[in-house]
This record gives structure tokens, C-alpha cells and sequence, in this order.
């Protein structure tokens, strides 16, 4: 399992986020693939420069995004920005991701401005660097093959700060909603943590908390524009690697607490219990399903429930007393043994398609000897979307994207050669 961890000293912004994993120096998430996605929005209209500064006594990656609205930056609605990822060549994940930060970041400033998310005008947050940062902060989690991103509290910053809505106290009132039930550290002198930063770390953080172990693969640094003479110096590192608990080791078992979240509803039409089951898992929840019971007077109803990392309970309670009539949730803590894994790709008919490897408990870490067809799941939107570019059915197609990785995976198994035998 590939995990993230962000660390946000100096501060958190979209441009910080992106040219730290820039600093990663991974060819799946380079400037090229950068360049491709915001041309893919905003054809002809971006031009993306990367370059080396110093913060202080550390040096890190810059990003600088340059449009020919810098001059005078466009009002844009929710429903605009959600226009452009839907037209984009993105996958599925991609869009739900960056959908979901954008979601956040319009609620939050609903409600601190007192309209809906769909009245909201974005002013700054609605420029064009602010969609190439969050879509490109959904993109590099799938091509990086991220599966759990871990955060320790951001560094929000101090005083005032001036925007289009005149002056306001920092950390400004859309980071504090975007942050609320989550700890942060004040301090930095100026603002340090902006809202579309806010809602990239609430959107798409699994725990805000250290790990207790890491073994780092990756580091990268992203700076700020700004450099503040305040410390500490303006940036953000971010480490590629995994995670390990205590539970875990070479026999690939994982044992984590994870949140369990219950609700009854008896009042709800299915439609209306679909919606919230679709906005709970776009919050971030791990798992969501329901389960139908018969309740007071003999009434159906369901059980709504939802697994969510800890320390992220507030985000989910938001969603049930917005989407639903219940009077209240019920929380358990609950213990997740979860299987090591990693992701593959393969090329069948001129299209790749990624194959989730799982290691079974007991099976010793990065042994390709034991992995049997039982082991392997071809993604599910590359083997639809084959299938049909193909007219194949998806169990032919299946067959042959595991048929494939089998044969790939049989290539790692280095046989020793005997002393004295021929080359």
C-alpha cells in the first residue's frame, strides 16, 4: 500500500500541493503530465512554470500558473468549475475527488456567506489556478497510486488578510469551516493555509495525524509565493511511502480503528436515501452501505452505515443532518484488518489497464510466488470501458488483463542461476 504524508509546517496551498509532488521527481506525476491536464481544461489559455526557491534554509519547487485572466480574475460558479471536470479526460475517481473538494470549498463558503453552494461566487478560489490544483491533486493521487493520505495539523497562519470581501481575520472563516473538528496550529504571521488548501486536506485526508512509523520512498517540497520573514519558512513537504502500525509487518496484516457511524430512517424515500448515501461516500467515507429493518409500528426502514478514519467524525455528522431527516447518528469504534496491496498495469489490445495486487495475511511482503488469479482485480472502469472499445465481453476481458498480470508478475521471480551452470 502506497500512503502520503503531508506535512504542512509552513502552510497548505493548492499551488504548494502540487509543486511538492512535483518535488517527488515520479515520472507517473511530472510537469508533462501537469501541462496535459490544464491544457485539457483551459485549451491554450495556461501555461504552467516550475522553479527552484529558497524558504529560508530549505529549498523546494515552485509552481507558478499563468493565464490571460491573471489580470482580472473571472466570478465562476460551482456549477461552471464541475462543467469543466465533466468535459475533461479524466477518469471516473479523478472527477469524484476533485468534484468532492470543490463541493466542500463552495459549502463553505455558503455558509459563511449565507448563500447555497451553487449561489457562490468564487472570486479568488474561482480562478483558473485553483481548478488546475485541485484536479491536479486528485490526479496525482490515482497515477500515484495513493490509497490512504495522511496529514499532521497545518500551520494556518495570524492577523488579517485583504480579499474580495474586504478585510478579514486569518486563518479566514472559509479555512475554519473547512477545518472545523480538525486540530490546527496557529502562528506564521500572515495567512498560511488558504481555503482551497483547507479543502484539499479535508476532501482527500484519510487521518490528521502522524503516523507512528514511516518508511519514505519519496520527498518533495512545495514553496509558497510569498516569503515571509515570519517562521517557519513557507512550505509544505509531502513523504511517499507507507506507513506502518504496529500490528503490521511482513505478513502484510494491518490492524486499524476505523469509525463506525449508524443511522435509522424510517421517514426517507429511496431516492432521498440514495442521495445520502452517495454524499456520505463522497465526504470521504470509507464504506457505506444499508440494510433494511422494520421499526416502530411495524414501519420498514433502513440502517444507513458508514466507515470513516478517525478524527473525521464532524465531516460525516455535517452530511447525515443536511441529506436526511434523522434526529441523531450513533458512533462506534471499530477494528479493520486490512490486506497490503499495490497496482500494476498491463496492456492488452492498445489500452492499459491497472490490476490491484492484494497479499493475503501470512504471505510474506512483495512475494510474487504465492500470488495466485484469486489475488488479482482488474479496475473495473478500464475493463467496462475495453470491454466495449473491443465489443468483448467483461469476463473475456477480465480473463485476459489477469491472464497477463500473471505472466508479468511471474517475470519479477528472480531464479537464482547454480554456480557452474551455462549462460
Amino acid at each position: 500500500m502506497t500512503d502520503l504524508f503531508i506535512e504542512p509546517f509552513g502552510g497548505m496551498a493548492g499551488d504548494m500541493f502540487l509543486a511538492a509532488l512535483l518535488d517527488l521527481q515520479d515520472e507517473r506525476f511530472d510537469l508533462t503530465v501537469l501541462e496535459d491536464l490544464a491544457q485539457d481544461l483551459f485549451p491554450g489559455e495556461v501555461q504552467l512554470t516550475v522553479s527552484e526557491v529558497w524558504r529560508g534554509g530549505l529549498s523546494g519547487r515552485h509552481l507558478r500558473v499563468q493565464t490571460k485572466t491573471d489580470a482580472a480574475l473571472p466570478m465562476r460558479c460551482l456549477k461552471d468549475l464541475l462543467g469543466r471536470l465533466d468535459r475533461a479526460r479524466l477518469s471516473a475517481r479523478v472527477r469524484e475527488r476533485a468534484g468532492r473538494v470543490l463541493q466542500l470549498l463552495a459549502e463553505a463558503e455558503g455558509r459563511v456567506h449565507g448563500c447555497s453552494p451553487q449561489e457562490v461566487h468564487f472570486h479568488e478560489v474561482g480562478a483558473v489556478d485553483t481548478l488546475i490544483d485541485v484536479a491536479g491533486a486528485a490526479l496525482a493521487l490515482e497515477r500515484l497510486g495513493i490509497e490512504r493520505v495522511l496529514v499532521t495539523p497545518p500551520l494556518v497562519g495570524s492577523g488579517t488578510v485583504t480579499c474580495a470581501h474586504g478585510e478579514m481575520p486569518v486563518p479566514v472563516p472559509a479555512v475554519v469551516e473547512l477545518l472545523r473538528g480538525r486540530p490546527t496550529l496557529m502562528g506564521g504571521g500572515r495567512e498560511r493555509t488558504t481555503p482551497t488548501g483547507a479543502a484539499i486536506l479535508a476532501a482527500l485526508c484519510d487521518e490528521f495525524a502522524p503516523p507512528t512509523t514511516f518508511q519514505t520512498e519519496r520527498v518533495g517540497y512545495g514553496a509558497g509565493t510569498a516569503d515571509p520573514s515570519e517562521q517557519p519558512p513557507n512550505l509544505l513537504r509531502l513523504q511517499l511511502g507507507q506507513a506502518a502500525d504496529q500490528s503490521s509487518g511482513a505478513s502484510g496484516r494491518r490492524r486499524t480503528e476505523v469509525d463506525l457511524l449508524e443511522v435509522t430512517i424510517d421517514d426517507m424515500t429511496g431516492e432521498d436515501v440514495g442521495h445520502l448515501t452517495g454524499c456520505l461516500r463522497a465526504a470521504g467515507a470509507l464504506e457505506v452501505w444499508s440494510a433494511p429493518v422494520f421499526m416502530k409500528k411495524d414501519r420498514p426502514g433502513v440502517v444507513l452505515s458508514a466507515l470513516m478514519r478517525t478524527g473525521r467524525r464532524a465531516v460525516l455528522e455535517d452530511v447525515v443532518f443536511r441529506w436526511s431527516t434523522s434526529l441523531g447518528v450513533r458512533w462506534l469504534k471499530v477494528e479493520r484488518l486490512e490486506c497490503a496491496r499495490r497496482n500494476i498495469k498491463v496492456e492488452l489490445r492498445g489500452a492499459e489497464v491497472r490490476v490491484k495486487i492484494r497479499q493475503r495475511p501470512g504471505v510474506e511482503a512483495g512475494s510474487t510466488l504465492t500470488i495466485e488469479e484469486r489475488d488479482l482485480f482488474p479496475e473495473h472502469d478500464d475493463v467496462a470501458a475495453l470491454a466495449e472499445h473491443a465489443n468483448l465481453t467483461l469476463r473475456q476481458v477480465r480473463a485476459e488483463v489477469t491472464a497477463l498480470a500473471l505472466d508479468e508478475l511471474a517475470l519479477e521471480v528472480v531464479v537464482p542461476i547454480k554456480a557452474g551452470s551455462s549462460s
